[in-house]
């Protein structure tokens, strides 16, 4: 899925490379003990490891709350089935037999510091939620290689089902980098003793999106019913691999303010004047105009999300990430 490329060789000639990657392994984040887990409950909106920020919206609801983005978790239970055990890798452990590691649900943002990295590899595997989900089925989703749905009605499939996650990168302009597919799960195989749910940290090369600042996330299923995908949208992220480039032309901070956020009918926006954009996850325009310094954008048409604002300048760009509820 290759859509537009980023010269990561022209950057690299433009800018300074540290030597040696940093991997990202969530082991610098404190947990009050074993098997616990940080949801965002403290409304910090993200977590940052080894100086990358992991985006994450959390609300109280009147039947308990509300998470995505990304979580992180030293949870051990691998066996358990069902929704009160999405905070557990199906791996019952992080990558390399460490404790802590990531984990997404079902959108937001990683956003790397510098104007973007390069990468080696990523550990990935499923949670213990959608992995015993899509082996055994439950009320909601089917059983992986069966040709029913949920329902127990014919689906369609024939047994041949799938489930992957879409990496996209973007660059600090919000241009797409690139795309990476990652399969948690595929029955497609002819001979089925192929057919495989990812159970252990399997280590996947993410050079492809060198030159990304953003990172952002999409789930395919073959088991999709009348409200989108069934099979659960997580995954589990370990031992991620980066280094980051740094522009040696500018450290300027163009944006100096932007509230509130999340925001659910206006954000304003201070610092210097340029040209103004407000872009979806899909690198959308939304909204385009001139900033003089100061500017309020009216958001309460937009869907709920994760967007992004970005001022630019003759001189430079700066992007920062936004809710909309």
């Amino acid at each position: 899925m290759k859509k537009i490329y980023f010269l990561a060789g022209a950057l690299l000639a433009m800018n300074s490379l540290k030597a040696q990657f940093i991997t990202v392994d969530f082991e610098d984040l404190i947990l009050p003990a074993v098997d616990t887990f940080y949801n965002g409950s403290d409304l910090e909106g993200q977590f940052s490891s080894k100086n990358v920020v992991f985006g994450n919206y959390y609300e109280e609801t009147a039947w308990g709350y509300y998470w995505n983005g990304f979580s992180y978790s030293n949870m051990t239970d691998n066996t358990t089935a069902g929704f009160g055990n999405q905070y557990s890798s199906f791996a019952g452990q992080g990558a390399t037999n460490s404790e802590n590691y990531a984990l997404f649900y079902p959108s937001d943002t990683i956003i790397f510091p510098g104007i973007g990295a390069q990468f080696g590899n990523v550990a990935i595997t499923n949670t213990t939620y959608a992995g015993i989900s899509m082996r055994d089925g439950d009320m909601f989703a089917k059983q992986f290689g069966s040709p029913n749905g949920p329902d127990g009605q014919p689906d369609g499939t024939n047994g041949e089902d799938y489930f992957f996650v879409t990496l996209y990168g973007w660059n600090q302009n919000l241009e797409l980098v690139d795309s990476l597919e990652i399969y948690l799960a595929d029955y497609r195989f002819a001979d089925n003793s192929n057919d495989y749910i990812l159970e252990q940290w399997t280590t996947f090369d993410l050079s492809n999106l060198n030159g990304s600042k953003y990172m952002t996330f999409k789930f395919t299923s073959s088991d999709v019913g009348d409200f989108g995908i069934n099979t659960p949208q997580y995954f589990a992220l370990d031992n991620l691999e980066y280094s980051e480039l740094v522009n040696n032309l500018s450290d300027e901070k163009l944006i100096t303010q932007v509230y509130p956020n999340p925001a659910t009918e206006y954000v304003v926006l201070n610092g210097q004047a340029g040209e103004l954009s407000l872009t979806d996850m899909n690198g959308r325009v939304m909204n385009k105009t001139h900033h003089s310094g100061y500017s309020k954008l009216s958001v309460s048409d937009y869907p709920a999300g994760v967007y992004f604002i970005r001022l630019t300048t003759d001189s430079a760009s700066q992007t920062q990430k936004i809710i909309i509820q």
